[in-house]
């Protein structure tokens, strides 16, 4: 089977059923799969052949969804690229993945226009929407309805994702129509088919949560799936209540907008099924916060662009408050220590998963790709202890926990404790370097608008919940926190920052 099997599956069978939804227009799984037919076959009549790379520069938008489908269709690789990268991201992800064609929106792409010269893969650059000076219309890209496409194996490359690079260089992540079809099937068997049914897509397709989680596995459902072009708090809310959404999810910081939306209790959610959360940890406050306002609990997941490999559906009654559940489908996770030994029972270590959603590696990058899949599994850096029921807790990310004087604190407990606090908008927590102790706490928060708080106010606050040695010895007032491509919070980017002030500090 290969990915678009689903949407033919689904066209032949329900033909006339609502597919996308976007800004009042729809397409019926028929119409898309004809749309998606003749794309295939304008991209076979310029000359992309199977295995070739079609960069994909859009926010959410029906262009998207056509042409990652066109894409499968013919064996070529499609690369869709984050749309908060910045100028050079761009160049460097289409000069490393050898881009034969950019596909893509004008105000996204024009940036990219006075340095064609860099880009000698790239033959061409159609643009949906207004036309710029040196590009091709969209339009161009419509092929014959009839054209004979070629056969696709399940074993070939469907995309190309990049990272957000917020360590390194962005890599290129490889997952095949195999990969992707078999984390389809993990949700599925974790979720149930019907939960698909009106699936709000709040997060963006080039993103795996987005395009994995609810693009793919929403259409193999045969379920309506419905886009907003950017995440916006209010449209989000009025979205989910007038889709009477079954299923929608996002991140950390999506929550966070959702809940404290102006009016945000006025909106009927009811029919929500599943509300999933991921990226990073969801602050048990703001699951509170959630449950409160639309009565629907947030489901945590964990996984990364390799691979979606914890879930904890509380469909089946095993909902467990800040647990990141258990694993999912063929999924199997080994808990290992820095020697890579098999982690003591109740102790944390690094989660390696073995499955076979996992990605085959990173483009044309073996050394990565070695170092991530090794003795069989994807050693994935995230950090983790089981309970004697087999549920996961999350610890951290091995770069991210802070070690003070021996003792290791994971960033995400001392942010639980700090959301809680009524006044606190968002909050980061990271270590600073320190020489007598190796690394201190310090936290950066962002506070709601109005609201005051002091610093020893806040450390008070959290010595209530918190052992001594995990009170941060600094809290920071920030107007905002830095964010990566795909809108987490950059640790690293503070820890840069802590550093710096460490090292300025008096003494």
């Amino acid at each position: 089977m290969t990915l678009h099997a689903t949407l033919q599956k689904n066209a032949a069978e329900f033909p006339d059923r609502p597919w996308l939804k976007f800004e009042g227009a729809q397409w019926t799984y028929a119409e898309a799969d004809a749309h998606t037919d003749r794309i295939a076959a304008g991209l076979m009549r310029i000359g992309i052949k199977p295995g070739d790379r079609v960069a994909l520069l859009f926010t959410n938008c029906p262009q998207i969804a056509f042409c990652y489908f066109a894409c499968f269709k013919i064996g070529a690789i499609a690369v869709p690229i984050n749309t908060r990268f910045q100028t050079a991201e761009l160049v460097y992800a289409l000069q490393h993945s050898q881009a034969e064609i950019l596909i893509g929106q004008p105000d996204l792409c024009a940036a990219l226009l006075p340095l064609r010269a860099e880009l000698a893969d790239l033959s061409d650059i159609f643009i949906a929407g207004e036309p710029l000076a040196g590009t091709l219309p969209f339009a161009d890209l419509y092929g014959a309805p009839d054209a004979i496409l070629p056969q696709i194996n399940d074993d070939q490359l469907a995309v190309l994702l990049y990272t957000s690079g917020t360590t390194a260089r962005p890599k290129g992540v490889m997952h095949s129509h195999a990969s992707l079809l078999r984390q389809n099937a993990n949700y599925l068997a974790a979720l149930g088919a019907e939960v698909h049914a009106q699936t709000v897509i709040l997060l963006p397709l080039c993103h795996i949560a987005g395009f994995s989680i609810f693009f793919l596995a929403a259409t193999e459902a045969g379920g309506t799936l419905w886009l907003l072009p950017r995440f916006d708090p209010a449209a989000a809310l009025r979205t989910l209540a007038q889709s009477r959404a079954t299923y929608s999810g996002g991140l950390p910081l999506h929550i966070n907008m959702l809940v404290n939306c102006p009016g945000a209790g006025e909106h009927d959610l009811s029919a929500l099924k599943l509300f999933v959360g991921g990226g990073d940890c969801v602050p048990l406050e703001l699951q509170n916060k959630f449950k409160a306002l639309f009565g629907t609990k947030i489901d945590e997941l964990c996984g990364m662009t390799e691979i979606i490999y914890t879930m904890q559906p509380h469909l089946a009654g095993e909902h467990r408050p800040g647990s990141i559940g258990k694993p999912i489908g063929d999924v199997r996770i080994r808990l290992v220590d820095t020697d890579g030994r098999e982690a003591l029972p109740g102790a944390v270590g690094e989660i390696v998963v073995h499955s076979g959603g996992v990605t085959k590696g990173y483009w044309n990058d073996p050394q990565s790709t070695q170092a991530a899949l090794r003795d069989g599994g994807m050693h994935t850096g995230d950090l983790a202890h089981r309970d004697a029921d087999g549920f996961y807790w999350f610890a951290g990310r091995s770069k991210d926990i802070i070690i003070r004087g021996g003792s290791n604190i994971s960033p995400g407990e001392v942010e639980d404790v700090l959301y809680a606090h009524p006044f606190v908008y968002e909050a980061g927590v990271v270590g600073a370097p320190d020489a007598q102790w190796g690394q201190t706490v310090r936290a950066y928060v962002v506070l709601h608008p109005g609201r005051e708080v002091s610093e020893a106010d806040l450390q008070d606050w959290i010595a209530k919940s918190l052992a001594a040695y995990k009170v941060p010895e600094r809290i920071v007032f920030a107007d905002a926190l830095p964010k990566g491509p795909t809108g987490k919070i950059l640790r690293k980017a503070l820890r840069e920052r802590a550093a710096g002030e460490a090292a300025s500090a008096p003494g």
